[in-house]
């Protein structure tokens, strides 16, 4: 991820030119910061409900994600919110696609700009679903329907080209391994199904590549943004496809990685990007949790997700810009509630304490630039009793505002664990701008009691060796450096790994 910075000029053409062509000659790369800078993981937000304003006034809320530790705000230019006449079959007259006053930009202006503000960097979502009329097909009236890869590029040139002094930070395409986001999923004819989605998404994101960077040839650009889990078998025109699945879809390989020449692969050219963007929700299962099927991968499963694209660039499959390897944005991440939900969601407590567990394996995986956690606020009244509400239930507040205990959790996260040799305590103070002192204190019999005083890294986060014990409990405190408030986090146990 990059860090906020004033807004850059763009370079003339000549200029452009002659510095891809140095690029291009000495070897070297306008892509993102090598995957080994893993440890300084960048704390993001996605939650456009908030700054659509279904919660009130989004300008407090943002602020409030400043004052917590957010560093960066992952939010959607959705092409049918921006695209003029979007329910149309047919664009109006005279319409230029690539051109930025062909589209209206004022809400996406609104919200970036108070990302900015509050001194925050954007991650910036060029997604459909599109205009029915920019869809293959638009006599559907389906406008997830076959977007129109070629009318989706000049979409995405007159975004990147609107917003590249305020935005370094693109992902192609939100879940297009899902049917909300883009169909059909699957051809079918009667009851035999075969994957579509990833090669109609191979040629989206090629277009939105290609015109991000004209645009912005420093930008840093990611595909993928799929789901962490899908349909195990196919017999649904859309369903959801199992990631892993996908990505070697994808790539024109098969489930042995054996190279696929002909149908939708036909004329083949390896997907580019700077990043691998990936969402490992783990639903009602914990952090350590492995998916049975191997066509999915939760956040347990990273090691999994990483093998799969590692062996697809390796192969020339996948073409990584700037790296040997890619990185890793996690740019959803969240445990649902009960309540309100009682079909996906867990308890508040248990929300809290996976989520930071989360957090930590997120944390420690050295290819992690960025995680994001999924929503601030629940879209639904987080004290209704219904079965299954509809959207997602995973805020750190209901929706009536009352906090979860991942509300205390979240600025300041702490995860303990012990092996059969060793016990440690990690955490982290997101608020800390440099190197801060926080006491660690471990319960005892009439309270909580001193442990040790800890010096954390640049970042705000320490890693402490503690003794081994199934029945201890470890919190910390320390000053804020937003208003030098005393704060305290949650406490943890030691968890078995």
């Amino acid at each position: 991820m990059t860090d906020l910075r004033r807004p850059r000029r763009r370079a003339a053409p000549a200029v452009l030119a002659a510095l891809l062509l140095l690029l291009a000659a000495t070897g070297l790369s306008v892509a993102t910061a090598p995957a080994s800078a893993a440890r300084s993981m960048t704390t993001a937000i996605a939650d456009d409900g908030v700054l659509n304003g279904r919660h009130g006034d989004p300008a407090p809320i943002v602020a409030e994600w400043r004052a917590a530790g957010v560093q960066n705000v992952r939010l959607f230019a959705q092409w049918s919110h921006i695209a003029p006449d979007h329910e149309a079959q047919r664009p109006p007259a005279g319409f230029d696609g690539d051109a930025e006053g062909a589209y209206d930009f004022r809400d996406l202006d609104r919200k970036i700009d108070l990302v900015r503000r509050n001194g925050m960097t954007v991650t910036l979502v060029v997604t459909g679903p599109g205009p029915v009329w920019g869809s293959l097909e638009p006599q559907r009236r389906n406008n997830r329907w076959r977007p129109s890869p070629r009318m989706f590029g000049a979409f995405a040139t007159a975004v990147a080209s609107h917003v590249a002094d305020r935005v370094q930070d693109y992902v192609v395409w939100n879940e297009p391994n899902v049917a909300t986001w883009l169909q059909p999923q699957n051809l079918c004819t009667g009851t035999r199904c075969r994957v579509y989605s990833p090669h109609l998404y191979r040629k989206l994101a090629a277009e939105g590549h290609a015109a991000i960077r004209a645009e912005d040839p420093t930008a840093t650009i990611a595909l993928g943004a799929t789901s962490s889990r899908g349909d195990r078998f196919l017999t649904r025109t859309n369903g959801t496809t199992q990631p892993l699945v996908f990505l070697r879809e994808l790539a024109c390989v098969d489930a042995r990685y054996r190279e696929k020449r002909t149908g939708d692969c036909r004329g083949f050219r390896a997907p580019k990007a700077n990043v691998l963007a990936y969402h490992p929700h783990s639903s009602r299962y914990s952090p350590a949790y492995r998916s049975p099927r191997s066509g999915d991968a939760r956040m347990g499963d990273l090691g999994r997700l990483t093998a799969v694209a590692d062996r697809l660039t390796r192969a020339g499959r996948l073409d990584v810009v700037g790296a040997s390897r890619f990185p890793l944005w996690l740019d959803e991440y969240a445990y649902e509630t009960n309540p309100p939900d009682r079909v996906r969601g867990v308890s508040f407590a248990k929300q809290a304490a996976w989520s930071q567990w989360g957090w930590w394996t997120a944390w420690k995986h050295p290819r992690v630039q960025m995680l994001a956690q999924y929503e601030w606020i629940d879209e639904r009244n987080g004290d209704d009793a219904s079965s299954d509400p509809t959207g997602w239930q995973s805020g750190l507040y209901t929706n009536a505002r009352r906090a979860k205990p991942l509300a205390q959790a979240f600025p300041n996260p702490i995860f303990g664990w012990r092996t059969s040799r060793s016990a440690s305590v990690w955490g982290q103070v997101r608020t800390a701008r440099g190197r801060i002192d926080v006491r660690l204190q471990r319960a005892g019999g009439s309270g909580w009691k001193a442990y040790r005083t800890v010096r954390t890294d640049s970042r705000g986060t320490f890693t402490v060796r503690v003794p081994r014990s199934s029945s201890a409990r470890y919190r910390f405190t320390y000053v804020s450096p937003e208003g030098g408030a005393t704060r305290t986090s949650l406490s943890t146990a030691l968890r078995r790994r």
